[in-house]
């Protein structure tokens, strides 16, 4: 081939590489353009330009398309950020009724009469609805498409909250149950929508809607005893959170022809990719449960903190609106990093360094709380939002580790279910340690043992060697 035709292959993969990284998030996967064939290269795992004859029929079929492509990439740009739109907007919804229900214990306890069993388990019964709820996931998205699931969750987010304002015990856990089955839903297949419609930007995304979700419970946790005040009910400020998911609902359908026609899209340039992948196929993979665990660590710790929180800064002499409003300022100050951790962690070729500081961060806060949880508290909720962003490190790893949209809905399903039915035993576990020791210095040091746990855990999930998924369904 020569010199000549050597320098030709390495401008056109020089080339390639150049339109993989300026494709824009709202313009993933156009009509068969060179940017959507890059797209699905990095989605399957292929080196974008491996070829030369692929660069030159990429740019010869760049140079030839007509004039009204311009207005079709303007079309795919507004679908993009429509799409885009959607997923934030359900993000944003799934920990309100979490943080509000922590911010809100203390005065739901004593308007509702609740006694210290079941004020214990109300953290725990959303834990328990992610888990049952999330199985379900991907088994519904491969019968129905994630789509409508995702509509679906929304409903009954929706439903749940408003039963919430019933001022009745029943109402209250019934409630939390149908509105966590909902979250659950949307919790596990979120991966694979950014998976799915953003291939080659899957920690932009999930950067993007992690931020939102953490934004999500800070504004809850800080507005929920002050809009409680105001309605004249703990009750009524828990269904208030409603609104915000039928706002999400109405964009998410509103965007269901730009989904459809990306979807479309992509099929026709690598149907392969949407091959389904069974639930029990992970049960032989080491990976799949590793992620069940290292899910179930940071979502034990993570529960923890959204649900004992304000209590612990009550314990030390807060009031209930301080003690909220710190724990929201922990979630305000988690947002920069919820951002900027599964876009670092998407670049790293190891993720391994990483998940160990977030996990030593979080071990940190839960001992300094135990020790000092009123003199050093701004110290503790900083470290504590540091380490709580390991759970969307852990969320763009499903996508990572996925391979493929199929792939990536499928270790969302069973690490987040699983992980979550272990992490329910934590909440309750806490509360019920609390009363039997009168403090609470020894549940918060069997989290931060915990969290010791969940970096070891992610020193084998996070090395480069693990690579991605691959089984059939």
């Amino acid at each position: 081939m020569g010199v000549a035709g050597a320098n030709g292959h390495e401008l056109d993969n020089r080339r390639h590489t150049f339109y993989r990284w300026t494709v824009p998030v709202l313009e993933e996967i156009p009509e068969c353009d060179s940017g959507s064939r890059a797209a699905v290269a990095v989605a399957s795992g292929a080196r974008v330009g491996s070829t030369a004859g692929a660069g030159r029929g990429a740019d010869r079929e760049h140079r030839e398309r007509p004039a009204h492509g311009s207005a079709e990439r303007s079309d795919t740009a507004r679908g993009g950020a429509l799409i885009l739109a959607g997923v934030v907007l359900v993000a944003a919804n799934l920990r309100l009724g979490v943080s509000a229900t922590g911010a809100l214990l203390q005065l739901l306890t004593s308007s509702l009469h609740l006694g210290t069993a079941l004020s214990s388990f109300l953290p725990t019964a959303w834990v328990l609805a992610f888990a049952v709820g999330g199985v379900a996931g991907s088994p519904l998205a491969r019968r129905y498409g994630i789509d409508r699931v995702v509509g679906a969750s929304l409903v009954a987010l929706i439903l749940g909250t408003l039963l919430r304002g019933v001022p009745t015990a029943f109402a209250l856990v019934t409630g939390s149950v149908i509105a966590g089955l909902g979250i659950a839903l949307a919790n596990v297949l979120l991966p694979a929508v950014a998976r799915e419609y953003f291939p080659t930007r899957i920690g932009l995304v999930t950067g993007l809607y992690g931020t939102t979700l953490t934004a999500g419970a800070a504004a809850s946790a800080l507005a929920s005893v002050p809009i409680a005040g105001a309605v004249g009910s703990p009750s009524r400020a828990l269904a208030v959170w409603a609104a915000p998911a039928l706002v999400a609902l109405l964009v998410w359908i509103a965007a269901r022809r730009a989904r459809s026609a990306r979807a479309e899209s992509a099929a026709r340039i690598a149907p392969a990719l949407n091959t389904h992948v069974r639930l029990r196929a992970l049960l032989r993979s080491r990976l799949a449960w590793a992620m069940a665990a290292l899910f179930g660590l940071q979502a034990a710790g993570a529960y923890v903190v959204m649900g004992y929180l304000p209590s612990i800064f009550e314990s030390a002499g807060m009031t209930a609106a301080h003690a909220a409003a710190m724990t929201s300022v922990s979630f305000f100050l988690g947002i920069p990093a919820s951002f900027v951790v599964p876009v670092l962690g998407a670049r790293m070729r190891d993720q391994r360094l990483l998940i160990g500081s977030l996990s030593a961060f979080f071990a940190a806060a839960f001992v300094g709380l135990a020790i000092a949880p009123g003199t050093l508290a701004w110290l503790w909720i900083i470290l504590a939002a540091i380490g709580m962003s390991s759970f969307q490190l852990v969320l763009a790893l499903f996508g990572l580790r996925g391979g493929t949209a199929a792939g990536t809905a499928a270790l969302s399903t069973f690490a987040q279910s699983l992980g979550y039915l272990v992490a329910a035993a934590a909440p309750f576990a806490f509360g019920i340690a609390h009363e039997s020791a009168g403090s609470w210095t020894i549940p918060l040091y069997a989290t931060a043992a915990l969290a010791v746990c969940q970096g070891l855990v992610g020193l084998y999930v996070a090395s480069e060697r693990r690579g991605t998924l691959r089984l059939k369904g």
